[in-house]
């Protein structure tokens, strides 16, 4: 497995599909699994699903034989060497809590201590991957762990001192009643609308 990487040098997202059957096989793989993953952000190629879900796996593992701060190093990685794909890694976070194979208070921390390391640009644009799949449709009910993503997003939004509506985030912004998810969505869309104004403003000036 530690060899495969050099049989396609220039196709990095390749040799991360076929690392993709091990990362849910806790129980086999090697320990030292996170290896192969970072060892692909120095290859050649480009990055897309199978190299954001090795990421979000590991970002969000817990138990036995996982370890949450492996995780976050191989974010903080691929971020450095410019090879996130944040958005997707977003969209497979979301995916993951909304199967229920992760839970948004392992999720939040983790992008948290990200954010703080320096990756600021990135955990926002993984939010923006994530709240289009997680948060609830029209017709299902919000729970705790939305409100909580969206409350993440306003900080996430901030650090980043970023603009521009979300989609997803102005639907549930729509939504009728004064529920702590509701307000919390409208905050986070003022917030990026307000932003889009102000950005408007200087670049009239």
């Amino acid at each position: 497995m530690g060899s495969w990487r050099l049989t396609l040098p220039s196709d990095r997202e390749v040799v991360a599909m076929h690392l993709l059957p091990h990362v849910l096989n806790t129980w086999e793989r090697p320990g030292y699994f996170h290896e192969y993953v970072a060892a692909l952000f120095s290859q050649d190629g480009p990055v897309g699903e199978a190299m954001a879900l090795l990421i979000a796996v590991q970002l969000t593992e817990r138990g036995m034989f996982a370890w949450p701060e492996r995780g976050r190093l191989l974010l903080l990685g691929a971020a450095a060497a410019g090879c996130l794909p944040a958005v997707e890694c977003g969209r497979q976070l979301g995916l993951a809590l909304r199967r229920d194979v992760a839970k948004m208070g392992h999720v939040h921390p983790a992008l948290e201590e990200c954010a703080k390391q320096g990756a600021h640009r990135q955990v926002w644009e993984i939010m923006t991957g994530l709240l289009p799949v997680y948060l609830p449709g029209p017709d299902e009910r919000p729970y705790s762990g939305h409100t909580r993503a969206l409350s993440f997003a306003i900080d996430a939004a901030g650090w980043a001192g970023t603009s521009g509506p979300v989609p997803a985030v102005a639907v549930a912004a729509a939504r009728k009643g004064t529920s702590s998810f509701v307000r919390t969505a409208r905050a986070l869309h003022e917030q990026l609308l307000g932003g889009q104004e102000q950005a408007a403003t200087r670049t009239r000036a």
